[in-house]
């Protein structure tokens, strides 16, 4: 079988672009076969004979409970493809089972939630970075100055202000997050 490797970038929050460009490979008549870090591998097959998705598990892939989920997702006939630290590639034979792009509020919401916290987690984590280098520095200046204090005193001035360009820097992509959860939670409760 013809293969095609593609390396292609998506970040945390954009795996419903991802999803969807993977689909529209596989109506194009490239099944997704495995991927990687940045890495896809395709085989050529019958367009739209598959039809893919991205879930992201609770946990890591190999603990018991992930582990128990996708022996019951295979059960049903939906195939693991590939992995990316907690995220799985799954598909199913189009006719025998369709993953509904258009109905799936509460899919959205849970992966929100789920992207939410993990930048939630970082920016507490970063804070604290902040607390402990501006600790250390207000510590350090009751030291007599010689190189190797004024080289930690520059080395926290350092991480404090770098962590806090990233924390700034990732502020947008926060508040974009922070609304697809608020638009999740509407779609969610809100009856047609």
């Amino acid at each position: 079988m013809k293969t095609k490797n593609v390396r292609k970038i998506f970040f945390l929050w954009e795996y419903e672009k991802e999803e969807n460009w993977i689909n529209q490979m596989a109506e194009d008549g490239w099944m997704l076969i495995r991927t990687g870090f940045r890495k896809y591998v395709f085989e050529k097959g019958t367009p739209g004979e598959y039809t893919y998705r991205l879930e992201l598990l609770e946990k890591d892939m190999h603990s018991p409970e992930s582990r128990s989920y996708l022996d019951f997702l295979r059960e049903t006939g939906i195939e693991v493809v590939g992995e990316c630290i907690n995220w799985v590639y799954l598909r199913c034979k189009t006719d025998d089972c369709r993953f509904d792009p258009a109905n799936r509020p509460l899919y959205n919401l849970t992966h929100m939630l789920k992207i939410q916290d993990f930048f939630n987690k970082l920016r507490h984590a970063f804070v604290v970075v902040i607390a402990l280098c501006l600790v250390a520095i207000f510590s350090l200046e009751h030291l007599e100055s010689v190189p190797v204090v004024e080289f930690f005193k520059g080395f926290c001035v350092g991480m404090s202000f770098g962590t806090s360009v990233l924390i700034l820097l990732a502020s947008p992509y926060l508040n974009r997050i922070n609304k697809k959860v608020k638009a999740a939670i509407k779609d969610l409760y809100t009856c047609n």
